[in-house]
């Protein structure tokens, strides 16, 4: 008896294995154009003020760790 129920089982979860398994996910179609043209970022110029309020944290950041 017991190896008539193991045996439905493994029918049963080959069954559905077999039934939930469709068909692989589509990708998507393959470019062959690459291109090579990198956009370089523009660099910003520093005013005055950027410049006191970054070394202000810089000078904040190098007091903490040297505590």
């Amino acid at each position: 008896m017991k190896r008539i129920i193991y045996v439905v089982c493994m029918f049963m979860v080959l069954l559905i294995v077999s039934l939930s398994c469709d068909r692989p996910n589509k990708l998507t179609p393959k470019v062959d154009s690459v291109t090579e043209d990198y956009l370089i970022p523009q660099g910003k110029i520093l005013t005055s003020e950027d410049r006191a309020e970054i070394q202000a944290r810089w000078d904040e950041y190098n007091t903490g760790i040297n505590e």
